[in-house]
C-alpha cells in the first residue's frame, strides 16, 4: 500500500468482512430462506445482515494508533445489489488483514466460504475470526484451511490491535500476543487465553457521526443506533450463550458481568450531534446495568434529546426509574417473560413475576409515562408442548383486550435457528429436557444449507420436535396475526399479507419435504417455486412488532464503506460475465 491510492481498490490495515449467513444464497433454489426462520423479530432477514456493534471498538481502538479499519457488509451489499461480483469486491479490498464474525453463529457458514474465497484472491492475506462463537469452536475453527487466526475473549481491542500492527510490518509470527490460535510455518500455535479484562469492556468510543446524514429507507420510522454497555451478563437463561454460566465455562472468569466506561456510552451518544433528534436507541442489555447508570444514561438521552429509547428488562422496572424513563423520552420497555406458565418462565431463566403481577406492573408503568411496553415470548422452552404455546396465544388476547394493543404489545418467537452452544441446555440437554443433533461447527454450517428450516434447528426438546417446533410456530404467529387483526392493532391488509406468507410458505415447506420423502429431489418446477420465493422474501426486511415489508437502506449496519460508484462497475461486471 506505497503510493497513490488506487481508486480501483479499497485501502485499509484492517477490513472487517460481515457474510451472508448462507454464502451463496443468491438464485438458490435447494433451500427455502422461509418466512419465519429468522424468528422475524428485528428488522433483518434470514441473511442476518446485522454485523456486531463491537466492531465500532474494534475500529475506533485501532484509529487510536494510527490504523485504519474498515467495515464492509456483504451480506448487506448482496442483499441491497443482487448483481453484485462478490470475489470482485473482495479482490478490491487491499489489506494485511481481514476479519470475519460468526455472530452467534448466523454467519458460520457463509463467514467461512468468504474467507475461502478472500484466500483463493489473495493467498497472503491473513484471515481472522473472532467472537463468542469463534471462542467456543477455536480448535475447530482454526483448522480450516480459510482461516489464518483466531481471537478468544469477549474483549479483543488489544490482541487485535496488536496483531494488526505486526501484520503490516510484515510479521506472521504472533507468538507473544495473547488470546490466539494461528498458524504459523505449517503449525497450530496457542499463545494462552490469559486476556481477561475485568473492567472497562470494549475500551473505546463508539462513533455514530457516519450516521448523522444518512435517512433511512423507510421514512416512516427514524434511525435506530444500539448502545452496549456491558459484556457477559448477571443472569443465568439456560438457553443463552452470554449467560453467567456460558463465560463462566466458555471464557474462564469468574466475573461474568464487564462493564463498558459510563463515559463512554455518553461520548457515543453525543456522536450523533443535532440527528439525535430524528434518532431511536435500542439500549443492549440494559437489565444488567445498575440504578445509578441506568439514572446518569437517561439524564443523557434527555439532555441530548433522542427521539425515543427501546429498554430491555428482564425484572420489572422500579417505579422511580419508570418515571425518569418516562421524562427522559419517548421510552419503551421490551418485557421477555418467555412463557405465561410459571413454570416455564422459571425454566427458562425468568420467573421472577407472575402474570398478575406484570400486568399490574404494566398499569403502573403506562401512568409514569412510558410508551409502550412489548411482551416478548419464546417457542423452545422446557415443559412447552402445543397445548402451552396456544395457551401463551390466548393469554396474549387477554393483554390485547385488557390493554388495547400498542400499550401492551404481546409477542412470540420461535428460537432459531440454534440453541446457543456454550448455553447450560446446550452443554447439558438431558438435564433439561433437550436433544441436540449439530455439535460440531461444522455440523451447524451444514446445518444452515437444509433445504428445511426445521432441520437446520440443533435440538429439539421432549415436548416439542423440531417438526412441531415449526409448525406450532407458524400456528402461533397466524393466530396471534389474527387476534392483532380483529382488535383493530394493525390494519386488515397488514395481517392479510401476513396469512398469505404463512400460508404459502407452509404450502412449499410442505411440497419440499414430499419430495425429499420421494427421492431426495426437488423437480424443475418446484425449483422455480423455490427461487421465486427467495427473491421475493430476501426483497425487503421486516419484523413482527410491524409486519410491513421495508426497503433495504439506511440501517445503521448497511454498507457505507463500498462508493456507489465501485457497486456499479461490480454489478455490471457481473451481468456481463452471465
Amino acid at each position: 500500500m506505497v503510493g497513490a491510492p488506487n481508486p480501483a481498490t479499497l485501502e485499509a490495515d484492517l477490513f472487517l468482512v460481515h457474510s451472508p449467513s448462507v454464502y451463496d444464497f443468491r438464485e438458490r433454489d435447494d433451500m427455502l430462506f422461509a418466512y419465519l426462520s429468522d424468528s422475524d423479530s428485528v428488522n433483518v432477514t434470514s441473511i442476518y445482515e446485522m454485523y456486531p456493534i463491537g466492531w465500532f471498538s474494534i475500529k475506533q481502538r485501532l484509529a487510536e494508533h494510527g490504523m485504519e479499519v474498515k467495515i464492509v457488509n456483504v451480506a448487506s451489499l448482496m442483499l441491497m445489489h443482487p448483481r453484485l461480483d462478490v470475489e470482485g469486491l473482495l479482490a478490491r479490498l487491499d489489506a494485511p488483514v481481514v476479519g470475519f464474525d460468526l455472530h452467534w453463529m448466523t454467519q458460520c457458514h457463509g463467514a467461512v466460504e468468504l474467507a475461502a474465497a478472500m484466500k483463493r484472491l489473495n493467498p497472503e492475506v491473513i484471515t481472522v475470526f473472532g467472537g463468542i462463537s469463534a471462542t467456543y469452536f477455536a480448535e475447530e475453527l482454526i483448522r480450516y484451511a480459510s482461516v489464518d487466526v483466531v481471537v478468544q475473549g469477549y474483549d479483543t481491542l488489544e490482541p487485535i490491535t496488536e496483531l494488526v500492527r505486526q501484520a503490516k510490518g510484515g510479521s506472521r509470527d504472533f507468538g507473544a500476543i495473547p488470546n490466539l490460535l494461528y498458524k504459523h510455518a505449517g503449525e497450530v500455535l496457542r499463545t494462552g487465553f490469559s486476556h481477561k479484562p475485568s473492567q472497562d469492556y470494549n475500551d473505546a468510543t463508539n462513533d455514530w457521526s457516519y450516521y448523522r446524514q444518512t435517512r433511512p429507507s423507510d421514512p416512516s420510522v427514524s434511525k435506530l443506533i444500539m448502545t452496549l454497555p456491558n459484556t457477559g451478563c448477571a443472569h443465568d437463561c439456560g438457553w443463552c450463550g452470554g449467560s453467567r454460566y456460558a463465560y463462566q465455562t466458555t471464557m474462564g472468569v469468574k466475573k461474568t458481568l464487564v462493564q463498558k466506561s459510563h463515559g463512554r456510552i455518553i461520548d457515543e451518544l453525543r456522536s450523533m450531534g443535532e440527528a439525535a433528534r430524528h434518532t431511536s436507541i435500542y439500549a443492549l442489555q440494559c437489565y444488567s446495568e445498575g440504578k445509578k447508570r441506568m439514572h446518569e444514561y437517561l439524564d443523557a438521552v434527555k439532555d441530548l434529546g433522542y427521539n425515543s429509547v427501546f429498554f430491555e428488562q428482564f425484572n420489572l422496572t422500579p417505579a422511580d426509574t419508570l418515571e425518569k424513563m418516562g421524562r427522559s423520552t419517548r421510552s419503551y420497555i421490551m418485557l421477555s417473560p418467555e412463557s405465561h406458565d410459571m413454570r416455564i418462565s422459571k425454566a427458562a431463566g425468568r420467573g421472577t413475576y407472575t402474570m398478575a403481577e406484570m400486568e399490574e406492573w404494566i398499569a403502573r408503568a403506562l401512568d409514569a409515562g412510558i410508551s409502550g411496553i412489548m411482551v416478548w415470548f419464546f417457542i423452545g422452552m422446557p415443559y412447552q408442548d402445543q397445548r402451552s404455546v396456544r395457551d401463551t396465544i390466548d393469554y396474549c388476547e387477554h393483554l390485547i383486550r385488557k390493554f388495547k394493543g400498542w400499550a401492551a404489545l404481546p409477542l412470540i418467537c420461535p428460537m432459531v435457528p440454534f440453541l446457543d452452544p456454550g448455553s447450560r441446555f446446550f452443554e447439558h440437554p438431558q438435564e433439561h429436557g433437550y436433544r441436540i443433533f449439530h455439535r460440531t461447527l461444522e455440523e451447524h454450517r451444514q446445518a444452515m444449507v437444509e433445504p428445511l428450516w426445521y432441520r437446520r434447528l440443533n435440538y429439539e426438546t421432549r415436548w416439542l420436535s423440531r417438526r412441531q417446533l415449526q409448525d406450532v410456530s407458524y400456528d402461533a404467529i397466524a393466530r396471534l396475526v389474527t387476534i392483532k387483526g380483529e382488535y383493530g392493532v394493525l390494519p386488515p391488509q397488514f395481517c392479510e399479507a401476513v396469512l398469505t406468507t404463512i400460508a404459502e410458505t407452509r404450502r412449499l415447506l410442505a411440497e419440499m419435504e414430499h419430495a425429499m420423502t420421494l427421492d431426495g429431489r426437488f423437480p424443475a418446477d418446484l425449483r422455480d417455486e423455490i427461487r421465486a420465493y427467495n427473491r421475493r422474501i430476501l426483497a425487503y426486511s421486516s419484523d413482527q412488532i410491524m409486519p410491513v415489508e421495508r426497503p433495504f437502506g439506511g440501517r445503521w449496519f448497511d454498507d457505507v464503506t463500498v462508493p456507489d460508484e465501485m457497486i456499479k462497475q461490480l454489478s455490471e461486471t457481473a451481468c456481463d460475465a452471465r
